[in-house]
């Protein structure tokens, strides 16, 4: 196999293991493939906190997703660069009652209803796992659908 070759077979496996990430562990919410995908010295960047390594993480992704009632991802595109993968994604949601942290402060999300947003999320990988994460996501739109703040045109 010539180095071009190696090369993409590399992105092609990292544009996967972020795929699984999203419908796997996110969507199913299957924890018990986060030590396959998912590097033990991670760390993720996430509105609102940061977390390290693979026990934290777990720990907050668990705490999270409860947040929800359900939970899916639809990936509109993957871009790919070694060991760099950026999403273009849609999470759509029925969520919980709960406090909903955001850049904007905490917001008291009151009563269960739908919410959807789109993000941007980058990944840096390292022998085939997720060693990084950058969560870049519409909260004004967040906000608005919950009521919080009012968007005039």
């Amino acid at each position: 196999m010539d180095r071009s070759s190696e090369v993409e077979a590399q992105v092609a496996r990292n544009k996967a293991v972020v795929a699984r990430y999203f419908h796997e562990v996110l969507d199913r919410k299957n924890f018990d493939l986060i030590p396959e995908i998912i590097a033990p010295d991670v760390v993720v960047h996430r509105p609102g906190f940061v977390a390290s390594g693979l026990e934290t993480v777990t720990r907050n992704l668990r705490a999270r997703l409860q947040d929800y009632m359900a939970f899916s991802s639809e990936v509109a595109g993957l871009m790919a660069d070694g060991d760099m993968v950026s999403a273009r994604i849609t999470h759509s949601t029925r969520v919980r009652p709960h406090t909903l942290h955001s850049r904007a402060g905490d917001v008291e999300v009151t009563r269960d209803q739908e919410l959807n947003w789109e993000a941007i999320v980058q990944f840096r990988l390292k022998d085939g796992k997720i060693a990084e994460e950058w969560v870049m996501r519409d909260e004004l739109g967040m906000l608005a659908q919950l009521g919080k703040i009012e968007v005039r045109v």
